[in-house]
């Protein structure tokens, strides 16, 4: 019957009579029973307590009941106690920051401050040229460390720090030793720290370069951090552009490091140098990287260890030291076993390739300003379309302007491929070179990869080629090259080649085509073709193809430009020195285009080799 009269409604209503008068007087005698002086020192002390700060703030403080008792500071500026002068001694300005307070507390002299809430404040941090930085430990935080470490254990009443709620915020980051600055709007989130015995967490999200991110950042042994010791933590950035995990040890001391477990993925790395702000046009071109390693910071470098890296489709597995010194040039250096690796894709993503209709040469290294790099990579299939090397071992080198990439190793169509593509991209020094040497390679294929037609030599041999060039590789056309080159052929052919009858319509007096002499192919022991480019212009000075019993001997220039050759040639017996009776050579021109060659028979009276 009791419990009846209770939730009677003339009761009920008695109650919320009761209830409603309350809180009006509270409303009423609120700013009497909370002293709002008294509020600000304490809100004051705890924050010099753990960061050195001074409060100051605009107008009167405001003070609710409802849903809870809260206090509120308008325009809000917190700054170094030691003074200073102008806007570098600001460690936060806040448009308002309020307070929850517990209103028993202070009716029972035990003031109890709770949550606080930072309506758009800008946290400001610094770091100096000598690496100091403007937010400093308060005497609260120090006491507390001092006695930490003297116990080398967490004492049993640490002071309270509470949870910081952050509303559209703002955090501005000066690093004056690389002279640069990180804006990062929108920032919402909270920093819950109940006591300095409990886990620290960290959660924010923000807009950085106008891209959404997400900060998290836990660990139970803050005291230890913030005292210069070993700490565990946990740490994870979330954004399109880039996802970065870590759970391992830091400190924070003199002599900061960090190792520990780390994970890195970014869809898009030319994306990810957009987003960071840098310039390094050969990463532009690169698709999606990830990695994950053990990774162990120190100062401004880091090594990776136990790495496997997945980078524009292939891969890898290896070690990376990083160095990113204060207003330096950074470095990466290391070695990367690749199981497969599309070389054509690397290359592309340093240097745009030639265009069909330019005329420019498809080289492969650009030097990469901005970064100084000294890799050792290698891989059990490197694919160069439409050519496949296995065992391909290189090393990449760029410092101040200079870029190589040096072959050591690779099997190349059953043979042997070294060589070194070198370029130099300075102020006053531009200039570029390629060098490749093949040994008991199928040259023959080689060749056929071309996709030239006509009559063509095949067999296995030794290639080698130097180009050299005074211009800028991007810029880079066909015309701008010179140097040698020189192939040798052992026990191979000539294909579309009908030697008899070639032999028979050079004798007579009549141009002919060569294409009417091609129903069928002349074998030959050895063949050596030499020669030197310059400038738009090949001259093949020495080509020979010694068969069983006859000799073709070829020289001449090459136009790259129009494509229409001029060279001369003769076709001898291939007899032996002691023979008594040699046959005298049949001599010819040849003229046109490849491969429609036009044969010009020089008639009995030359009876000398072209060569």
């Amino acid at each position: 019957m009791g419990s009846f009269n209770l939730v009677h409604p003339r009761n009920l209503l008695r109650l919320f009579a009761a209830m409603a008068a309350l809180a009006l007087i509270l409303r009423l005698a609120g700013p009497f029973l909370v002293s709002t002086d008294r509020v600000e020192r304490e809100i004051e002390a705890k924050l010099s307590g753990w960061m050195d700060t001074q409060m100051s703030f605009s107008g009167t403080p405001s003070f609710t009941v409802w849903p809870y008792p809260e206090i509120g500071f308008e325009h809000v500026r917190l700054r170094n106690s030691d003074g200073g002068s102008g806007e570098d001694a600001d460690l936060v300005t806040a448009e308002r920051i309020s307070a929850s307070i517990s209103l028993i507390g202070y009716l029972f002299g035990a003031p109890d401050l709770g949550d606080i809430e930072m309506i758009r404040p800008t946290f400001h941090f610094r770091r100096y040229e000598d690496g100091a930085l403007n937010w400093r430990a308060g005497s609260t935080l120090e006491g507390e460390l001092t006695e930490t470490q003297s116990k080398q254990q967490r004492i049993d009443t640490p002071p309270d720090f509470g949870t910081v709620v952050i509303r559209d915020g703002t955090v501005v980051v000066d690093d004056l030793t690389r002279y640069e600055r990180y804006n990062i709007a929108n920032v919402e989130g909270s920093v819950a720290w109940p006591n300095a015995s409990s886990d620290l967490e960290i959660s924010l999200q923000g807009v950085l370069n106008g891209e959404a991110a997400t900060w998290t950042f836990t660990t139970d042994e803050p005291m230890n951090l913030l005292d210069g010791r070993d700490a565990a933590v946990r740490t994870s950035l979330a954004s399109d552009p880039l996802t970065i995990d870590f759970e391992g040890t830091a400190n924070l001391s003199k002599g900061a490091f960090t190792t520990g477990k780390i994970r890195i993925g970014t869809p898009s790395f030319g994306d990810l140098l957009a987003w960071r702000g840098t310039s390094f046009t050969p990463g532009s071109r690169i698709g999606s990287v990830a990695l994950e390693g053990t990774v162990t910071t120190s100062g401004h470098a880091a090594r990776l260890d136990n790495l496997a890296l997945t980078i524009q489709g292939s891969n890898a597995t290896g070690v990376l030291d990083i160095s990113i010194p204060p207003r330096d040039t950074p470095s990466i250096a290391g070695t990367l076993a690749f199981d497969q690796i599309d070389l054509l894709s690397m290359i592309d993503a340093y240097a745009p390739l030639a265009r069909e209709d330019d005329g420019s040469l498809p080289l492969s290294v650009v030097a990469a300003k901005g970064i100084d790099l000294d890799m050792r990579i290698s891989a059990k299939e490197a694919t160069f379309e439409p050519l496949l090397l296995t065992d391909f071992a290189a090393g990449i080198r760029s410092v101040d302007g200079e870029a190589s990439l040096d072959i050591g190793d690779g099997t190349l169509l059953g043979g042997n491929i070294s060589g070194r593509i070198a370029a130099r991209n300075q102020e006053l020094k531009q200039d570029g070179e390629l060098r490749l040497s093949l040994r008991d390679v199928d040259l023959g294929e080689l060749v056929s990869l071309s996709g030239l037609t006509g009559p063509l030599p095949t067999g296995r041999g030794a290639a080698d080629i130097d180009l050299f060039t005074d211009q800028r590789l991007q810029r880079l056309n066909k015309a701008d090259v010179t140097g040698t080159f020189r192939l040798s052929f052992q026990d191979g052919s000539v294909t579309n080649f009908d030697l008899p009858a070639f032999e028979q319509r050079a004798q007579g007096e009549t141009v002919f085509k060569l294409e009417e002499t091609s129903g069928g192919s002349f074998e030959f022991a050895t063949a050596t073709l030499e020669g030197h480019v310059d400038r738009g212009i090949a001259e093949l000075s020495k080509a020979i193809f010694e068969g069983a019993e006859k000799t073709l001997s070829i020289s001449g220039i090459v136009p790259y430009r129009d494509g229409n050759v001029a060279l001369a040639g003769s076709l001898a017996d291939s007899t032996p020195p002691d023979a008594a009776i040699v046959k005298p050579a049949v001599n010819f021109l040849v003229g046109g285009s490849w491969p429609k060659l036009a044969i010009s028979p020089v008639g009995i009276l030359l009876q000398s080799p072209a060569n």
